[in-house]
């Protein structure tokens, strides 16, 4: 007997990207920046298959970001206690390097690979081993494990399948009176997918993409712009990839008459047009780490200059996998697009006549938060910048579990204390398992400002407040 009505269903979400669903599961088609919050916005089903297409960026957008889909399906959707893996079909060499791409991201690299970036990058060695090794062992604990505490492989949770033009693959087997569902590659963008019924997908995008939210940031004054002693620092993304009503993360510093990022969020270009500036405008990026939701990997390139860099050597390492995926080039490559500048944790050092100071904060991957000093008339402004990091309540399990050495104990249960002072302190609020919590920060007198959530947080003290997009503090004039 033929089913009443088709069983499989199209969901149009936006330029590059369609949803294919059924009973079985649920295929995306395309994949480009912040696809998770177009989902969630449409309220559609999530997907457990990712196609992705031939043409891997456009306009500045990578067309395979990954992580997002793929971690609401280990977190939220709980897949792997269903069962279920995470599928992946792409050309072969794609499957490769975003598999590449994924490691580094979910369970960072090895710490042999940490210790080893520097020759790879072929410039000297300053690591500080010790260092290294402590991050690591943070890493590997907070790593995703199974029932019995074992580190999940990454083989084990997510499945890279190659599919090049030509392919026809059984993507869900027939289930009782539900016949199977089938995807076929005809093209470079060209897909048929079908089930009881039939639809033909072509990947297309005609122009830039769009975010779900509005970008509205104030723009920055005309004397500001030429000012020779304002310090600014401007929001553009304060919330997280799960968050479908704001941008994630990301600061335009501007001191000295110089603009920095820390952390470049999707969408990168629409936020500094907003601003009243343009990419080329920008000296330098900072890296913090390389979690989709920090790092649109391909708004950090231009073919009209090499783009500063400014991270760890083994953070930068991170960041060329992620671009080798999405360029499908070699590593040398996709290194020759920056220019480098390594920094080193608790190693200040002087750009632009302020002072930076790096540290490793305690996050699931190789992460930095910042110190931040600026001369200013009279005076010098000083800026706290978390990055990423560990509750209390998180590192007192850590520290449990004697995973921190006695020096790195003391380091991080003091990375922003009660009486250091700072003009304005930027702190990890996010919660979870690798965020902060909002009483972590309680008794701080200091200008606080909470990050990294989406969370309607209430009942902190007059001097903190939530961050949120677009806002621009003056720290100094």
């Amino acid at each position: 007997m033929k089913p009443s009505k088709p069983l499989l269903s199209e969901h149009l979400l936006t330029d590059g990207s369609v949803l294919y669903s059924s009973s079985l599961g649920n295929i995306l088609i395309g994949c480009p920046p912040e696809i998770l919050k177009v989902l969630m916005v449409k309220h559609v089903p999530m997907p457990d298959t990712i196609v992705i297409p031939g043409t891997l960026f456009k306009y500045n957008s990578s067309q395979a970001c990954l992580e997002f889909p793929f971690y609401h399906f280990l977190f939220i959707q709980q897949g792997l206690a269903r069962g279920r893996k995470f599928r992946v079909y792409a050309t072969r060499s794609t499957c490769r390097k975003l598999s590449e791409m994924i490691r580094v991201t979910l369970i960072g690299p090895s710490i042999d690979e940490m210790l080893k970036a520097e020759k790879k990058l072929k410039i000297p060695e300053h690591l500080d081993h010790e260092k290294v090794a402590q991050i690591s062992k943070e890493i590997q604990f907070l790593a995703p494990k199974d029932k019995n505490g074992k580190p999940y492989h990454l083989e084990e949770m997510i499945e890279f399948i190659p599919f090049e033009i030509g392919d026809k693959t059984v993507v869900y087997k027939a289930y009782q009176d539900h016949p199977e569902m089938t995807v076929e590659r005809t093209g470079h963008n060209h897909f048929t997918v079908q089930c009881s019924n039939r639809f033909d997908c072509t990947i297309q995008i005609d122009q830039p993409q769009s975010p779900v939210y509005p970008i509205k940031p104030p723009k920055v004054s005309k004397s500001d712009l030429v000012s020779k002693t304002v310090f600014s620092v401007q929001c553009l993304g304060a919330s997280e990839g799960f968050d479908p009503t704001q941008p994630a993360n990301g600061f335009l510093l501007h001191f000295n008459q110089k603009w920095y990022l820390w952390d470049c969020p999707a969408f990168l270009r629409k936020h500094l047009e907003s601003i009243g500036i343009t990419f080329e405008d920008v000296d330098g990026i900072f890296i913090s780490h390389v979690h989709e939701d920090h790092l649109d990997i391909m708004e950090t390139i231009s073919d009209k200059k090499r783009t500063k860099i400014y991270s760890s050597p083994e953070i930068f390492h991170c960041m060329l996998l992620k671009l080798m995926a999405i360029l499908d080039c070699s590593y040398s490559e996709a290194q020759a697009r920056y220019d480098f500048q390594p920094i080193y944790a608790n190693q200040p050092f002087e750009l632009s006549g302020a002072t930076f100071e790096v540290f490793y904060s305690s996050h699931a991957i190789p992460a930095l938060g910042l110190r931040l000093s600026v001369v200013g008339k009279g005076k010098t402004s000083r800026l706290f910048l978390s990055g990423d990091n560990l509750s209390k309540r998180m590192i007192k399990v850590l520290s449990a579990a004697k995973v921190y050495s006695t020096i790195r104990k003391k380091e991080v249960n003091s990375f922003l204390p009660d009486d250091a002072k700072y003009d304005i302190a930027f702190v990890d609020t996010g919660g979870g398992a690798i965020h902060g919590d909002l009483e972590d920060f309680a008794s701080n007198p200091n200008q606080v400002v909470y990050m990294h959530t989406g969370k309607k947080l209430t009942g902190f003290p007059k001097n903190h407040r939530l961050l949120k997009a677009g806002q621009r503090f003056i720290i100094h004039r």
